[in-house]
Order: structure tokens, then sequence, then C-alpha cells
């Protein structure tokens, strides 16, 4: 059983990084805690090969990627053709290329926009996504409730994800009606489980006229909150090889420290957690932390 804990980004989280940290230099610092990070940036445009080879300098060969894919793909982007689709998609592939060499990806996440159904015409396409990612993993995450909006649909939309050799998404996130999915704790493949943790913020969660999405996802978990996670994530992580848990509740620095969290609570932690948490006192961390003495020049 290997469990896994980290965040959706690594960048947003600016009071985590020490001041005088080079940006360049964010990942080498997150990844000597962490074990495993979602790129949110490829959902707004593709990543050069070279920014991953990058990254992958700043790595250990344990260390684990999931990559969110194009909005282009995933029909968050409008007024694009099915070709014009697909070619924003074969680059998005061909970007990953040097990770999928190192098979340092885990899964390309495939999240579709919150007025996608359980229609006939969306099933199709995401079996058609699905395919296209292969032999990556493609994990699905819906944030449309008609998927699973009762239990004998709960069955059939898992047998299906199961069925395309795709992993399900299991969401904790605001029960906020049709532009929200419930809480539901399955495995649908072999090789890996997933929990992305959005937070439980209701009233920001579907409010329009935000000026950024950090204002969505504003919310910490508590331990408690967290604990009552873990016999779910215990028990499901014995059916698979590995079993991720991302925060995706990226404001005000929660999603790095709940991540925090989640290590305590798996016993996965690779160095003890920083002691401070805001960016004005990050200048009284020890000196080989703040001058990056773990290996940073």
């Amino acid at each position: 059983m290997r469990i896994r804990a980290g965040t959706c980004a690594f960048a947003d989280h600016d009071s985590f990084y020490p001041r005088q940290l080079a940006n360049a230099d964010r990942l080498r610092y997150y990844a000597s805690f962490f074990s495993v990070v979602e790129i949110d940036s490829t959902f707004y445009g593709i990543v050069a090969a070279r920014t991953w080879e990058r990254w992958l300098d700043q790595v250990d060969g344990d260390f684990r990627f999931h990559a969110k894919a194009p909005a282009a793909m995933t029909l968050h982007a409008h007024g694009m053709t099915r070709q014009e689709r697909r070619e924003v998609g074969r680059a998005f592939l061909e970007s990953l290329r040097p990770a999928a060499e190192r098979r340092a990806i885990s899964a390309i996440l495939l999240q579709f926009p919150p007025w996608f159904g359980a229609t006939r015409e969306n099933i199709a396409t995401v079996e058609r996504l699905v395919a296209f990612c292969q032999p990556l993993n493609a994990a699905v995450e819906f944030r449309e409730r008609s998927w699973f909006q009762d239990p004998e649909r709960i069955e059939k939309t898992i047998a299906w994800i199961s069925s395309l050799g795709a992993v399900h998404v299991i969401c904790d996130e605001p029960q906020a009606g049709r532009k929200s999915v419930p809480y539901v704790p399955r495995v649908t493949h072999t090789q890996l489980g997933i929990l992305r943790m959005h937070g439980r913020n209701l009233e920001m969660w579907d409010k329009p006229g935000l000026t950024s999405s950090k204002q969505r996802f504003d919310y910490r978990y508590s331990r408690t909150e967290l604990e009552s996670f873990v016999p779910d994530v215990v028990t499901l992580a014995n059916g698979v090889q590995e079993f991720h848990v991302l925060m995706n509740n990226n404001s005000n620095n929660d999603a790095v420290w709940n991540a925090f969290d989640w290590l305590d609570l798996i016993g996965g932690a690779k160095r003890p957690r920083p002691m401070l948490q805001q960016s004005e006192q990050l200048s009284l961390l020890p000196d080989h932390i703040v001058d990056g003495g773990e290996g940073y020049s």
C-alpha cells in the first residue's frame, strides 16, 4: 500500500517558500517535502517539453506528476472544431514526452465542465478522450451531478469508468446542487486511486463575479475533517498500487498545510514541515532552509 499526498499546483503557495528562494527552484523545494504534485498550468496552455525537463531535473526518480488536460480537450474552451481540439491534445501529449519516458506521469486529469452532464454525446466524448490519452492513465472528474444523481446512476458510472480503464476521481467539495458532485469513495483502476479535495466553501462555490478561482477554494480543512477520510483512504489504497490525495484548496496556503496534515495522518512525511506559516515570518526560518542549503544553488 502506497499513499501519497500533495497539492494541485506547486507555485500558488507563496508563503510556503523561503523569500530568498528563486521561483525556478520552487519545485525542488516542494519535492523535498512531497512526492506528488498536479500540474494545473497545462489547463491554460501547453507547457514546453524543456520546462518538463527542467522540472524533472529538480525531483528524484520516485516523484510523480499529474497533468491537467488543456481546456480545449475537455470542452471548457468554446468555439473550436473537433480537429482543432485534437491538435491541441496532440501537442499536449507530445509536451509530456520527457516525463512519460521517465514514467513520472501518474495520470492525465480530464476535468469536465459543470454543464457537462450524463448524456450519450458526452459519454462518447469521455470515451474518445480516455482512448486518446493512452497509454497514459486518464483520470475522469465530473462537476455535474447527473453522473452520480442516485445510487443506480453511481453504480453505472463507476462500472463504465472501470470498463474504460480510467481512474475515477473521488471528490470532496461543497454540495451545491447540480454544479457539484457527491463524495463517491470508489476505485476503478488497479494502479491508481485519486482523492481530490476542493474545500467546502459553499458560499463561494458557484458565486458569480469571482475575481479569482482562489475565492472558490478558500477553505482550510480541520484535522478532524481530514481524519474522517482516513478509513476510506486506507481501505481504497489496499486495492490499488498507489493512492494519491491531492489538495486543491489553493488559497491562503491552505492546500500545502492540509497536505502536510495528510502526511502526518498517513505517516508519509519526508522531513518535518516548516514551523512557521506566515510569509512575514519566513525570515525567521533556519538559515539552511532560507538560504537554499537543501541543494538549490
